[in-house]
């Protein structure tokens, strides 16, 4: 069993022990320079220093928070637009069994994944380490 488990950030899930327990995981997420394996890392959209700069104050208050996820600053929005150029990601999601958004962030891209035609049916979409450990207990 495969499960492509794609991250919006960096940082270690604690559900990816448990998954590893159970199937080969590969772990898709920003590119990094303290890669682990197996991962496949993607190369986000660069953001300038004015972007970041309007981003580190609007996230200061849930108003500024709501106006940049509706922008293209929006984290979802920038790994959805990685993910979507990158025909590696499209080959591991046509071989998984399930593919898991691990955070929020994560969450546009494994939807929009799922819509994809071309990427087949054979492989469930869920959100999270328990939802994930479910649909491979259902499938095996």
């Amino acid at each position: 069993m495969r499960i492509v488990a794609i991250m919006s950030s960096g940082q270690e899930n604690p559900a990816l022990a448990e998954l590893a327990a159970q199937a080969e995981v590969i772990r898709v997420r920003p590119a990094s320079k303290n890669a682990g394996t197996p991962e496949h890392p993607l190369t986000l959209p660069s953001q300038g220093p004015v972007a970041r700069r309007i981003e580190r104050l609007a996230w200061g208050s849930a108003l500024g928070r709501n106006l940049i996820r509706i922008t293209p600053l929006d984290r979802s929005r920038r790994l959805w637009s990685a993910a979507r150029r990158d025909p590696v990601l499209r080959d591991l999601v046509r071989e998984a069994d399930v593919v898991v958004a691990l955070d929020r962030d994560a969450i546009l891209t494994v939807w929009k994944l799922s819509r994809m035609r071309e990427l087949g049916v054979s492989w469930d979409a869920v959100y999270g380490g328990t939802a994930a450990l479910f649909a491979l207990n259902n499938r095996g």
